[in-house]
């Protein structure tokens, strides 16, 4: 009887310590719990996900009817690490402060609304700018991974490292070698988002835009720190290079933040296979006929020329009639843009100029870059034009290699 009794009472023992060697068993083969900071429990809108509800991201889907993106804006806070390159602005007559992390922030969040209304499910590893917020790359990755996002896409833009030389075009890089990525999808998104950038006329670029394999890149098998344990069909996006400050004084635009946004989740569109959006849009710079004022910066294409400030542009209808209005910043950067503008022909007005008539396309940019003549006779100044490549240059190469790319 004592047997039978002693027997019972080993077989409820073994079965309750079950559950628990179990998860002590599953911990032990590299399953890790979420981020411990607080700032992540709370902030992250990114749901935690076991593995067995984990789809397997194998490979994307085209024309899937809810696609899933995780974004990345770069760095976290105004720290050391997040590029700050303050500067002296002719726009606001003082010293304004700039940091990478900053407008990476605004182009990413610009970009998660326009996704979601194209039908996305979009995820983030922040959605605000504090130190505590600048997560380490294992944490994104994790993050990323528990989504069960289809594409991860890092936001960035780029420095030379140099104290002289300057460049401004997009780059576009993925986990792998040249010619094939680890993740399936991965090289056709860079091809399709830097070729994409490098249509936006509302900047001067020095070359076309660049891809990547990471391991080809940086020559070793290391790479990007955030594609490290990122297992994902992805891109880290350089969209244009912030130590050129005439880039730097339109990346302090949030609407300028917003025009890249709108180009990169076309670009996703394209990649998807979503269909066409039924707005366009329209942007450009203001400029004056004369050279810049202030100190002499390194320019390309018409950024040699004095953009305006605080000016108001208007769209309108073909007899006049006022649609959108925007005021130009006092940045120093001329920038305007119309979002959500139905396809159609309008008038763009601005003070001292003739009307222009232009036509917009559904889930277009038109571009109209606009110069104000105050000297009809004057001769041009001079334009610091560099030729658009098809290839990779050497110096291209340097600037970017000894720059300070992604993370």
């Amino acid at each position: 009887m004592k047997f039978i009794k002693y027997s019972i009472a080993l077989i409820t023992c073994l079965a309750l310590s079950v559950p628990a060697m179990a998860q002590r068993s599953t911990r032990s083969q590299g399953e890790v719990p979420p981020p411990k900071t607080k700032k992540a429990a709370q902030e992250q809108t990114v749901p935690h996900r076991s593995k067995k509800c984990r789809p397997q991201n194998t490979g994307v889907v085209a024309g899937q009817i809810r696609p899933r993106v995780f974004l990345n804006p770069g760095h976290g806070g105004h720290d050391s690490d997040d590029r700050p390159c303050p500067f002296y602005n002719e726009g606001m007559q003082a010293r304004v402060e700039y940091y990478e992390s900053d407008s990476n922030l605004k182009g990413a969040m610009a970009m998660k609304d326009i996704l979601r209304s194209r039908g996305y499910e979009v995820f983030m590893s922040r959605v605000n700018n504090t130190t505590d917020d600048d997560l380490n790359l294992f944490e994104i990755h994790q993050l990323a991974l528990n989504s069960g996002a289809d594409v991860f896409f890092a936001i960035h833009s780029n420095s030379s490292g140099s104290a002289t030389r300057r460049v401004n075009f997009p780059f576009a890089i993925y986990r792998g070698y040249d010619g094939g990525g680890t993740a399936e999808g991965s090289e056709e998104l860079a091809g399709i988002v830097a070729s994409n950038l490098a249509d936006c006329e509302a900047t001067s670029w020095s070359r076309g835009g660049l891809t990547h394999g990471d391991w080809s890149f940086y020559r070793n098998r290391s790479g990007l720190g955030v594609f490290r344990w990122n297992k994902l069909p992805g891109i880290l996006v350089e969209n244009c290079f912030h130590d050129y400050q005439i880039e730097r004084e339109r990346l302090l635009n949030k609407d300028y933040c917003g025009l890249l946004a709108t180009i990169n989740s076309r670009s996703l569109d394209k990649f998807f296979n979503r269909p066409a959006q039924q707005f366009g849009m329209v942007a450009g710079i203001v400029r004056y006929d004369y050279p810049r004022k202030g100190k002499r910066l390194t320019s390309f294409g018409k950024d040699a020329y004095q953009p305006l400030n605080g000016v108001p542009v208007e769209l309108c209808d073909l007899e006049g009639n006022p649609i959108q209005t925007y005021q130009i910043d006092n940045y120093n950067n001329g920038f305007y843009c119309f979002t959500r503008v139905r396809p159609g022909r309008y008038l763009v007005a601005i003070d001292g100029v003739e009307d222009y008539e232009l036509e917009v396309k559904a889930d277009k940019t038109t571009y109209y870059n606009v110069t104000v003549v105050t000297q009809p006779d004057a001769v041009e100044c001079e334009e610091e034009i560099t030729v658009v490549h098809s290839e990779t240059t050497e110096s291209d190469e340097s600037a970017i290699a000894n720059g300070e790319t992604g993370q």
